[in-house]
This record gives C-alpha cells, sequence and structure tokens, in this order.
C-alpha cells in the first residue's frame, strides 16, 4: 500500500497512523487519460480521491468508476469555468446558481457531500460583497440538499487576482458563515505566511479537509521547506480525521514520487 495507516504499518514506518491521505487527480497520474487514473489510484493503494471538475464526464460513469475500484470522493467544486470560479464576479450571479444545481446533480450522484466554492479572479472593488451575497445563497441552498460548501485560500503566486486569497478574508467569512468549511491548503498556507504551523494551529477547528504540496515548486513533501512531519504530528495530536490531499506536481511518475513518505519518516 502507499497510502494511509496500512501502508505506513505495514511497511514498518508506523509514524502516522491514523492519517490518511488521498489522491488528487487534477495532479497527479496526469499521465494517464483521466478515467484511468482512477484505476491508478486504487493501484497505488489510495482509497480515496479528490478532483476539482467532474462536469466532462457523466455523473453516472463517474460514479460507476468510482465505485468499481471502492474510492469514495472527497471533495469537487461548483463549475469555476475560465475564472477559477464565479461566486465573486460581478453579474454572474444567475450563473452561479445554476452552476449550484449543477454540483447538487453530481453530488449525490457521486455520494459527495461537501463541495468547494471558488470565488473567482477578479479586479472587482464589490467583489467582497457579490461573494457573500452568493455564499449566503450558496449556504441555504446546499443546507436544504444536505451538502456543506467549502472555501480555500488560494495565493495569487499560484492564481494571480484570485479574491479569496488571504486568511483574513476566510476568517471573515467562516465567523459569518458556521456551516462553512475550510479547505487548508498548507501549500498555499507557507506562501502566503510563512507559517503553515501556525495557520494550522488557528484554521484547525473549522478545517474540514488538508492539501499538502511543498514549498517552494509544489512538489512532493520533502523537496522543498516545509516540516511536514510537524504539521503531520500536530494533525494527529489533534485527532484529526478527515482526508489528506496530495495536491501536489510530482517530480518524475506519480508512483515513483509516491515514495516520499518513507523518506519522510527516515
Amino acid at each position: 500500500m502507499l497510502q494511509a495507516d496500512d501502508f505506513v504499518s505495514s511497511q514498518g514506518w508506523n509514524i502516522y497512523p491514523m492519517l490518511k491521505f488521498n489522491a488528487h487527480l487534477g495532479f497527479q497520474f496526469n499521465e494517464l487519460p483521466f478515467l484511468q487514473r482512477i484505476e491508478a489510484a486504487a493501484a497505488a493503494g489510495f482509497r480515496a480521491v479528490e478532483f476539482p471538475s467532474p462536469y466532462e464526464f457523466d455523473a453516472s460513469l463517474l460514479a460507476d468508476h468510482l465505485a468499481q475500484y471502492s474510492l469514495p470522493l472527497i471533495q469537487f467544486a461548483v463549475p469555476a469555468g475560465v475564472t477559477k470560479g464565479i461566486a465573486a464576479l460581478q453579474g454572474k450571479e444567475e450563473e452561479f446558481r445554476h452552476g449550484l444545481l449543477q454540483a447538487a446533480r453530481y453530488a449525490k450522484a457521486l455520494a459527495c457531500s461537501d463541495v468547494h466554492i471558488m470565488s473567482g479572479v477578479t479586479t472587482q472593488d464589490d467583489a467582497g460583497p457579490i461573494f457573500k451575497g452568493n455564499l449566503e445563497y450558496a449556504v441555504k441552498y446546499f443546507e436544504d440538499q444536505g451538502l456543506r460548501p467549502l472555501i480555500e485560500v488560494i495565493c495569487t503566486q499560484e492564481m494571480p487576482g484570485y479574491y479569496m486569497s488571504d486568511f483574513s478574508k476566510a476568517q471573515q467569512v467562516l465567523e459569518t458563515f458556521p456551516s462553512v468549511g475550510l479547505i487548508l491548503d498548507l501549500y498555499h498556507a507557507q506562501l502566503l505566511t510563512g507559517d503553515a504551523a501556525d495557520i494550522l494551529a488557528r484554521f484547525y477547528d473549522r478545517t474540514v479537509h488538508v492539501q499538502i504540496a511543498d514549498c517552494p515548486g509544489r512538489h512532493e513533501p520533502g523537496t522543498g521547506n516545509i516540516d511536514f512531519a510537524a504539521l503531520f504530528a500536530a494533525l494527529e495530536q489533534r485527532g484529526y480525521t478527515g482526508w489528506i490531499g496530495c495536491e501536489y506536481r510530482p517530480c518524475g511518475s506519480t508512483v515513483a514520487g509516491l515514495d516520499w513518505i518513507k523518506q519522510l519518516s527516515a
């Protein structure tokens, strides 16, 4: 196994027995066509996957592939378009609401209750009120559908102009909307603040999903300067039961790069 407690324990690296790592099919196994990535993730030992946009495929087809390999989908995003989301964009309110309907249909078909609402790339002065209004609508709609809306702070170095690009904005959203969960990407946290551990401590109580990549470079843990041993230990000590998404760009092939967990425990 190359994932989760069984992999760690079976190889004698029982340092994070409670943590669960899922594949991110938008970043990993990109050497394969998308549907084949599901099979490859299972073959590599992953027990869950995430990917942002399922809409290219029929929902029942995706559901069948995931079920065939016993891989739950952890989270995906509302249709994002070319602007990496439209929730903060003026004049896109109707399109945003249509996207919520589409996301809800896919969420039910794929048995996934966590849906990421991406703010989008914008320089508009009224982006804040627009985002708040759209999120308020989404929170109410998703509550009726049994879904949980998620937000994520994404640094502008990776996505120039992205609205939800600092943790002060995220804090305001989380205080305003108690049902909203946080995707905590430790790579973005490190780039933005230089202290991913502090962000983890401050936002842990609202974090429902963690994503990882080393900094700089956004490659496997161990290729940069983030102290993942300390971060993983902190997650274990806090009793984190969610998934940790491997949202990094493999330096080489995906499978060869999965040796990072062995290197991290050395």
